[in-house]
């Protein structure tokens, strides 16, 4: 029921006889209407049209009906409202005036019968592609009275009243479920574990990673060898070793500039812990009293120094190497052999070795096969090229595969110039080149996006599988409900039809087919160049290495293309609008979208060919980190990423931040009763300060951040673990036991987002066990001998490096790399005096305790679910998609007619799509992580998830779409066109706005979705059935190229203006103005078009939001409203 009625009457509300409808010539029923600019009486204005007109207040309160705005709404004259006079209104209604005015459409006009202008004809061989307009509205069973307005505009008070219709019932379309496999399948392990065979065997013999591997190994054996000299290991001390441990941490398989940061932040990093350790053995052992509970104030130091340092290991990623390094000092300091007297050796025992394994790391790092920073930055050049290389494979079936390598090649590229950028780099090019560059081919893989995969241009539509085109767009914008009885005719116009799409297709198809041959020519000459720039050739294949043309050539023959199919372009002169069938219109608008897609693959051309222009004579120079220091802390390079752990979860959180921020610059505001919106908020001064309870607030909210429940999680293992080693009782067991290895252990392995799964848990617990074994079996089988002690290093060295390096399970290689040299060494040093057996029993007891506090705590406080994550993350995405929807509709198409998108609205927006498309990148791969995680009740089906995400990007994908059709494709007209359209306008956006945060909210909040929400289909289809009827009724608008006052159809004020869309200049050969320039011939054609293109994507969007519900549901559930739903 509308807001504007009520019923007010018992008996009227069981009425059952629907009242006679009013014909258009019946004038008793409609009396003479005033004009639509003349003043209405206030007096008049606050009546109301009621019959009965009995109905008093008790008789309102005893049947529960209650008025919001009880005062009649006050009209301006002249704002287009008009007084309908007195229509027949049945006796149960209230109808305020003001709330509603005259439709300036006439009854009589209103046929459902036929259309003003005939939109294009859905061809044959459209049929098993896509589904007509009427079909699918015919599915929801709409009523042709649900239209009727009686030539009542009804306004509602300007808010929403959304229509609810029931939804076919429909099952998950899944058209193959996932097998979920149990973690425990020996089939299973045993397929990983050859997969995981072959990829170390690829990596070592054929990819450049073998050198970093190599580096690695070196530095690590270089160092073992070093170790096993009496001479040395007499001169360091009992853990001389720690110049073993110093090559593992940081490794020499970095780039230069990665490396050199590292060891200045571990060298740092491991004198800041060894000074905070001696102050604690000073305050422990200064006094009498101290001396006798020595015990207590060492913890009491851990627990002051440790949650700082896990807190900024947590907070701040640039300074991992830094904290990491220092705990480790800290806990050697206060957990390992302490007592009432202080040991300054100490010092000497820990700091020598450790300086001299970073040397030794940094010696071998820059001496053997360095990396000076490119190789990175080749890798995902080349993966964005061969991506966006791919993505002109024309015609190809519509798979996702595709898209999702191109999406996510446009994130990769932008993290390695960052990583570029924020490190010391030895290279040619500079970070400037490779910003634009970086731009240039995002830009270019934006356009492959945009073009359909099926290149209708190329090959029949009906040639296509149905399984293909599932999901495809409604293609029509209008209902075309003129039916002919005369099949012959039908059949004639199909022929006609079907001659027209083979003479146009015989037209673009040559010209369309060159371009797309000289664009990805221009992509693999430029992906060349620039690998042999970066001195990289081992990306390319052979048969690409030597292109044909330079840069300059392919630049002048892709515009000669362009040019060539700009002039088949014109062959849609000659069509009329009436014959444009559906493919012919998606061939043209596929061409259009080729002709700016070879725009942007010029400009990448162009400034591959200025960048080799530019420093083809340049020398090697060292480029330091230009990045801003206030967005470098909380990045880290490449290297350290990997070490750290848990690099899929960093990505995600600092995507979904850097999400939020950007949304919650175009968010909207709560709506407020009679607040004045003019009015700004007073600006804070400049050097007021806080009060003092709102900074303690700050203080108190930072704490229930995640760093804060790290620091908290890390300091209560270590110092839980520690507590023997402060009790005098326990020193001897303690020491001979190594105790402090375990908490070692669990200072490495606990990682602040992630803590590790069943699968980790088994890894590393296998990882420590092989690591004692070998190491007590290294000493056990030459009985000491070094050079065999070498020889087992080497061995287990090599693939255990290349688990804590380069696989995606580095905490498993790193703690069997300790496991093993710890073992070792401390058999080496005994000299037989402790069997083996008893050394490798104890200190793999020791690391598996460690391993094991640190899995279950992570589990037990504050755990990372990632199924939990998926949920709220795809929930925040359906708010953000409704936030874009709206930022999309206000600024592009429903704008004020004296605003029009400016160049900045432009790139905020590409900013802000780009950021969305990371964000699918970064919940797919938390997708991912829920196959592995442990769940009691059972195993975790991400199926609708899957198909979640999916259609999530597919609707971002449809709103892109809009803003691009938007540049070449504006609504016009005046405000009076504007006010008889506002309430369909408004319930078409308002009604897919509301289904999207009731989604995301029911996500949020893991509640049922409500079986009936606003069908955006019907507000859809209201909205055409309105542009219909103005077709067929005329507006007289001013045109400025056809004359003046000239009647015009309303899809006719729909069009292209020749001057350029946007403000700001333009040079002469802009993209927006040369389009428009080539589009202002036969306007009304390419307004057709663009028309065609526009209401198609806004048609495929509503399709899109139901696939949305069901999905939801799928994992939310539905909320029934009773027995007979």
């Amino acid at each position: 029921m509308d807001s504007a009625q009520a019923e007010t009457s018992g008996a009227a509300a069981r009425r059952r006889i629907k009242p006679r409808r009013p014909e258009p010539s019946d004038t008793s029923y409609f009396p003479e209407q005033p004009t639509q600019n003349a003043p209405i009486d206030s007096d008049s204005r606050a009546k109301v049209v009621d019959s009965g007109a009995t109905s008093s207040a008790s008789e309102e309160k005893q049947y529960g009906v209650h008025w919001t705005h009880f005062e009649p709404h006050v009209d301006q004259p002249g704002t287009g409202h008009s007084s309908p006079g007195s229509p027949w209104t049945p006796t149960y209604t209230k109808v305020y005036r003001g709330s509603f005015a005259a439709t300036p459409i006439s009854r009589g006009s209103r046929s459902r019968h036929a259309s003003g202008q005939t939109t294009p004809r859905g061809d044959s061989s459209l049929a098993g592609a896509n589904f007509p307009l009427e079909q699918f509205l015919n599915r929801l069973q709409l009523e042709a009275d649900d239209l009727e307005d009686y030539g009542v505009e009804e306004m509602r008070d300007g808010f929403f009243d959304a229509s609810f219709y029931k939804m076919p019932r429909k099952e998950l379309a899944t058209a193959k479920n996932k097998k979920i496999r149990s973690p425990f399948s020996l089939r299973r392990f045993i397929q990983l574990q050859r997969e995981g065979i072959e990829r170390f065997w690829w990596n070592i013999s054929r990819s450049k990673r073998r050198y970093g591997l190599l580096r690695a190994v070196t530095a690590y054996m270089v160092a073992y060898i070093l170790c096993l000299v009496p001479v040395i290991q007499h001169w360091l001390g009992q853990y001389h070793f720690i110049m073993i441990i110093a090559t593992i941490i940081n490794h020499a398989g970095r780039s230069i500039g990665a490396q050199v940061e590292g060891s200045i932040a571990c060298i740092f990093g491991a004198g800041l812990g060894i000074g905070a350790g001696l102050l604690a053995l000073w305050i422990s052992t200064v006094s009498q009293p101290a001396r006798d509970h020595y015990g207590a104030f060492l913890a009491i130091c851990l627990l002051l120094t440790l949650p700082i340092l896990a807190w900024s290991r947590a907070r701040f990623a640039r300074v991992f190497q830094l904290c990491v390094c220092a705990g480790f000092a800290l806990l050697f300091m206060i957990c390992d052999r302490v007592g009432p007297t202080i040991s300054y050796h100490k010092v000497w025992e820990f700091g020598i070795p450790w300086v001299l394994g970073i040397s030794v790391a940094q010696i071998v790092n820059v001496v053997v096969f360095p990396n000076t920073g490119n190789l990175q930055l080749a890798r995902a050049l080349h993966k964005a090229f061969d991506a966006a290389i791919g993505g002109l494979d024309l015609p190809r079936p519509s798979t996702a595969r595709r898209k999702n390598d191109m999406s996510k090649e446009t994130v990769e590229i932008s993290v390695a110039v960052r990583d570029f950028r924020s490190e010391i780099t030895i290279s040619k090019i500079s970070p400037e080149d490779m910003t634009n560059l970086r731009n240039g081919i995002q830009a270019v893989i934006r356009e492959f996006l945009r073009l359909e995969c099926c290149a209708p241009v190329f090959e029949g539509l009906e040639e296509r599988k149905e399984d293909d085109t599932k999901g495809k767009a409604i293609p029509e914008t209008k209902i075309p409900i003129e039916k002919k009885d005369d099949e012959n005719q039908d059949d004639c116009e199909d022929d006609d039809q079907k001659m027209e799409i083979a003479r146009v297709r015989a037209v673009l198809a040559g010209p369309s087919r060159e371009m797309v041959d000289l664009m990805k020519e221009a992509l693999e000459a430029c992906d060349s160049f620039l690998m042999q720039f970066l001195h990289q050739i081992v990306f390319i294949p052979p048969e690409r290495r030597n292109p044909k043309r330079n840069c300059e050539e392919l630049s002048q023959h892709l515009c000669q293309a362009r040019e060539t199919l700009e002039e088949a372009h014109n062959v849609w002169v000659h069509v009329r609008p009436s014959d444009c069938g559906y493919t012919i219109i998606q061939i043209f608008l596929f061409t259009s979208t080729l002709l700016q897609a070879s725009e942007q693959v010029i400009n990448l051309v162009n400034a591959t060919g200025k960048v080799l222009k530019n420093r083809r004579n340049a020398h090697w120079r060292i480029w330091l980190p230009n990045y801003p220091l206030q967005k470098m802390v909380y990045r880290s390079n490449l290297a350290v990423r990997h070490d750290r752990g848990g690099t899929t979860t960093a990505f995600y959180f600092r995507t979904m931040k850097d999400i939020a921020l950007l949304m919650s610059k175009i968010a909207g505001k709560a709506w407020v009763p009679d607040s004045d919106f003019t009015s700004k908020p007073a600006p804070q001064k400049a050097g007021e300060e806080k009060p003092l309870r709102f900074r303690a607030w700050e203080v108190l909210h930072e704490l229930q951040g995640f760093e804060a429940r790290y620091a908290l999680k890390t300091t209560m293992t270590a110092c839980l673990l520690g507590i023997p080693a402060w009790m005098s009782s326990s020193q001897d067991w303690w020491v001979e036991w190594g105790g402090w290895w375990g908490i070692v252990a669990a200072w490495h392995l606990m990682q602040p987002r992630v803590g590790g799964n069943l699968n980790d848990l088994a890894a590393r617990i296998i990882s420590v066990v092989l690591g004692a074994l070998w190491g007590g079996l290294a000493y056990a089988a030459g009985n000491g001998n070094p050079y065999v002690m070498a020889v087992f290093a080497l061995i287990y060295s090599i693939p255990f490096l290349y688990r804590y390096m380069i696989s995606s399970h580095p905490r498993s290689g790193l703690i069997g790399c300790l496991s093993f040299t710890v073992v070792s060494m401390t058999c080496y040093n005994d000299k037989g005096v402790t069997p083996a057996v008893r050394v490798a029993y104890t200190r793999g007891v020791s690391f598996i305790i460690g391993v094991l506090a640190s899995i279950f705590i992570n589990w037990g406080l504050w755990p990372f679910v990632a199924r939990h994550e998926l949920r709220k993350s795809l929930a925040n995405m359906l708010i953000n998609l409704s936030i874009v929807y709206r930022s999309v509709v206000a600024k592009y198409i429903y704008h004020d007619l004296n605003y029009m998108p400016s160049e900045r609205d432009i790139i905020e927006s590409q900013i802000r799509e780009a950021k969305l498309r990371e964000g699918f990148v970064r919940i797919r791969e938390l997708l991912k992580m829920t196959e592995h995680e442990p769940r009691l009740r059972e195993r975790f089906d991400p199926t609708p998830y899957e198909h979640l995400v999916d259609s999530s990007e597919n609707f971002f994908d449809h709103i892109i779409d809009v803003r691009q059709a938007s540049l070449y494709f504006r609504i016009s007209g005046d405000k009076y066109m504007a006010q008889m359209m506002l309430s369909s306008r408004r319930d078409a956006v308002a009604a897919i706005l509301m289904n999207l945060w009731v989604l995301g909210g029911g996500l949020r909040s893991k509640t049922p979705i409500p079986k009936y929400l606003p069908s955006a289909a019907i507000a859809r289809k209201r909205l055409l059935q309105r542009i219909e009827d103005l077709d067929m009724e005329g507006y007289y608008e001013e045109s400025k190229y056809e004359g003046k006052k000239k009647r015009l159809r309303f899809t006719e004020l729909e069009r292209l203006e020749p001057p350029p869309l946007v403000d700001g200049s333009f040079e002469g050969d802009s993209r927006i103005e040369r389009d428009a320039k080539v589009r202002y011939h036969k306007i009304e054609k390419w307004a057709h078009f663009y028309q065609y293109a526009y209401s198609s994507i806004l048609n495929e969007i509503v399709r899109d939001l139901e696939q949305l519900q069901i999905y939801t549901k799928a994992i939310t559930g539905e909320m029934s409203i009773g027995k007979f739903d």
